[in-house]
């Protein structure tokens, strides 16, 4: 895992402007990318059952809701982490696989909203 899991076209993902693209390629190249990846990892071994969320994860690394979401998100995708559906500080929770234990999870990606009026799904 040299430059981490880039299940995006062989990168970790940009929100779509030149900069956000520009930051991911250097991160993926540079191995910051899977050196964030690795901390995840470990945190989630360590904390268990209980799991963390994006903001827990952010606290305790200093880094921007990006920087962590982004790697949650990433390691969901390819089936490596869980997202319960429970909430904790109205924050998804977060667990390895093996410390689902019985719980509801949810599945990579967001939910289609269909318009009740106009029949329009987004």
């Amino acid at each position: 895992m040299i430059n981490g899991v880039l299940p995006y076209a062989g990168t970790s993902g940009w929100s779509g402007s030149e900069t956000s693209k520009d930051r991911a390629l250097t991160e993926d190249s540079s191995g910051i990318t899977a050196e964030r990846q690795r901390k995840v990892l470990n945190e989630l071994q360590f904390a268990g059952e209980m799991g963390l969320t994006w903001k827990e994860l952010a606290d305790l690394y200093k880094w921007h809701h990006g920087q962590a979401s982004g790697v949650l998100s990433v390691l969901h995708k390819e089936g490596m982490i869980a997202r319960l559906t429970i909430r904790r500080n109205k924050c998804a929770v977060y667990v390895l696989p093996n410390q689902v234990k019985g719980r509801d999870v949810a599945e990579y990606g967001r939910k289609k909203h269909t318009c009740s009026n106009c029949g329009f799904t987004e």
